[in-house]
């Protein structure tokens, strides 16, 4: 049984942590595969019962958003959205917020983060390890139902969409599963940890150091970020990719387009939270490098870094404090 695939590939993480606090402090770490990917926790500060008890605790939450959310799994909670033979759907409390998520930042990013894209990914093919550039005719054809604006939601659970299109939430559950994975570990009394989802991370505590990856040089960093309190997120055109001709196209799409995004090879957001840097990091790499940085510079609580297709990197003002020295 398949399960989500993350933005990036399972081989390399565009993200990484990169040392702990103190060598001398107990830290606790644990891996397991979700999403199609990894998921990594570190917990410190607590016994060893403790730290196995709240990272079970995280690795089944994780577990679970997989099952609802995936986009590869038959008669599951998105499947059963995407197939629905009605254009009104009452959905279960967690998918009508995460649905508002999306419906604010689609808003935020002037529509440029957007989860009602099924029909591109379809037409491209990623999602069936085959992808390739569409002929246009196809693409022409798939626009008619991609689109946010074709979506309303009235609360408190009342979805409605065209049959016709189909939403992905591929953008925005890695995040919200290291969210969400937080949430639980700090019900264990954890005040000093770290949750990587595939690359989406958050971290709190003292001194976690995260490792931003060069888009072009494998063995190479652009720098490094310390992390408390903060959700961070990169999207890159490196991971998941194919070439024609000699170009490069990436998996994150334009919804106006229906095209591949070509204006940044690599996006960094930091957040409050890692749900809201995953989905900025998708909807600024669409954006390109200079309204993303505008944009970075009129929200509250995010900074970000974007590496442009000349290698030219662009920061926005309170980035730096943020940097490892």
């Amino acid at each position: 049984m398949q399960s989500i695939r993350f933005k990036y590939c399972c081989v390399f993480l565009l993200l990484f942590v990169m040392s702990c606090k103190n060598k001398e402090e107990n830290t606790f770490k644990r891996t397991s595969i979700v999403m199609g990917s990894t998921i990594e926790v570190q917990v410190r500060g607590v016994d060893e019962d403790i730290a196995n008890k709240a990272i079970n605790a995280a690795f089944t939450e994780s577990r679970m958003l997989d099952t609802l959310y995936s986009t590869f799994m038959k008669n599951n909670n998105m499947w059963k959205i995407n197939n629905s033979d009605s254009d009104t759907i009452h959905v279960n409390p967690e998918t009508f917020f995460m649905l508002k998520k999306c419906d604010e930042l689609w808003k935020l990013t002037d529509g440029a983060f957007d989860v009602a894209i099924g029909k591109i990914i379809d037409v491209v093919g990623f999602e069936k390890n085959s992808p390739s550039l569409p002929d246009p005719q196809q693409v022409v054809k798939a626009l008619e139902n991609v689109g946010w604006k074709k979506i309303k939601l009235i609360e408190p659970d009342i979805f409605i969409k065209p049959v016709n299109v189909k939403i992905s939430f591929n953008a925005i559950v890695p995040g919200y599963t290291a969210d969400k994975c937080a949430e639980i570990i700090e019900k264990y009394g954890i005040k000093d940890y770290l949750v990587n989802v595939g690359g989406e991370i958050f971290a709190k505590g003292n001194n976690w150091k995260v490792g931003i990856q060069h888009p072009r040089k494998q063995n190479e960093l652009l720098g490094a970020i310390v992390s408390n309190g903060i959700g961070v997120s990169t999207s890159g055109d490196y991971q998941q990719y194919f070439k024609k001709d000699g170009k490069r196209f990436t998996h994150i799409f334009n919804p106006a387009t229906g095209y591949p995004a070509n204006e940044c090879e690599a996006v960094t957001i930091i957040a409050k939270d890692a749900l809201t840097a995953d989905a900025l990091s998708t909807g600024i790499f669409v954006l390109g490098p200079l309204k993303g940085i505008e944009l970075i510079e009129k929200l509250k609580d995010v900074e970000g870094i974007i590496v442009d297709t000349t290698g030219h990197l662009h920061q926005s003002s309170g980035f730096e404090k943020f940097l490892l020295r």
